[in-house]
């Protein structure tokens, strides 16, 4: 046998211990053994660590997601209350606006929910110029919450006396 053909019989172990194969543990007995399948306890641990925070994000979002939702729903409920007040209560039939307010709950309707109108002078007393605050409130898990709407009104005084005369 020459020489070459014995460098070509032998495999290369780069300066390993010939017994380090890939899958197999030296113990320093001189017997390899098998590496074991499975997870490590800690290689658990850190997944379930990993999955406990993901899963805790993914409910407080959804949680934040269903709040967002009643919310809308509580003020969607509250325009719709808020034109059934002025409906139901309307300040334009009135003969003579006056400063003051006015309060109510809705016959029917959610019992949780309430309204209450707010009539101010603007200006001087022969401007005629009002604002008209309108609001719905309720109560949200012990948090106050309200819609309102502010709107300005026209009713001039109505003088006696004067007349009118067209010319031909």
């Amino acid at each position: 046998m020459s020489l070459k053909s014995k460098v070509q019989g032998q495999k290369s172990t780069h300066g390993r211990n010939p017994s380090v194969r890939l899958g197999t543990w030296d113990l320093g007995l001189g017997t390899p053994r098998r590496r074991r399948a499975g997870l490590t306890l800690i290689e658990v641990m850190l997944a379930l660590a990993i999955l406990g925070l993901g899963l805790s994000a993914l409910i407080a979002t959804v949680s934040r997601c269903l709040g967002v939702v009643r919310q809308a729903k509580n003020f969607q409920t509250a325009r719709h209350l808020l034109a059934r007040a002025e409906l139901e209560n309307p300040l334009q039939l009135e003969e003579k606006i006056e400063e003051g307010s006015e309060a109510g709950g809705f016959e029917g309707g959610p019992h949780d929910y309430r309204w209450s109108r707010t009539v101010e002078r603007l200006g001087r007393e022969e401007d005629g110029l009002f604002t008209v605050a309108l609001r719905v409130s309720w109560s949200d898990k012990g948090r106050a919450a309200f819609e309102e709407i502010v709107t300005c009104l026209y009713a001039p005084e109505v003088k006696e006396g004067g007349s009118f005369t067209t010319q031909r």
